[in-house]
């Protein structure tokens, strides 16, 4: 899945113009938070395959349904992460609000 979503965000950037906005393009504090629960699967993919020493982790199936959840198309989240990879300080600035989340979030309390 690792490589399948690296090749998709590579190819989604190198297609259309760098200054017009996708159709779908997802909002700011939308793709955020999809990109955060990107961040928590990936985190769970790298548990399971090390510390559990799973063989087989279902990791498209994590993200088919975070997309679900989402209501949206993993295309749709290529394309909005390829627009903002393509403005580099807009994407620095979210992952630094998602490390600030996360952050937030692992001095919380377990539930």
């Amino acid at each position: 899945m690792r490589t399948g979503l690296l090749i998709l965000l590579l190819a989604a950037m190198a297609c259309g113009p760098r200054d017009k906005a996708p159709i779908d393009l997802l909002d700011r504090d939308r793709f955020k938070e999809v990109l955060l629960q990107a961040q928590l699967i990936e985190a769970r993919v790298d548990h399971e395959l090390i510390v559990e020493q799973t063989v087989r982790v279902p990791a498209q199936r994590y993200y088919d349904e975070l997309f679900a959840e989402q209501g949206i198309t993993e295309e749709q989240f290529a394309n909005t992460f390829a627009y903002y990879a393509a403005r580099p300080e807009e994407l620095k600035a979210i992952y630094e609000e998602i490390v600030t989340e996360l952050n937030y979030r692992k001095d919380l309390p377990p539930q």
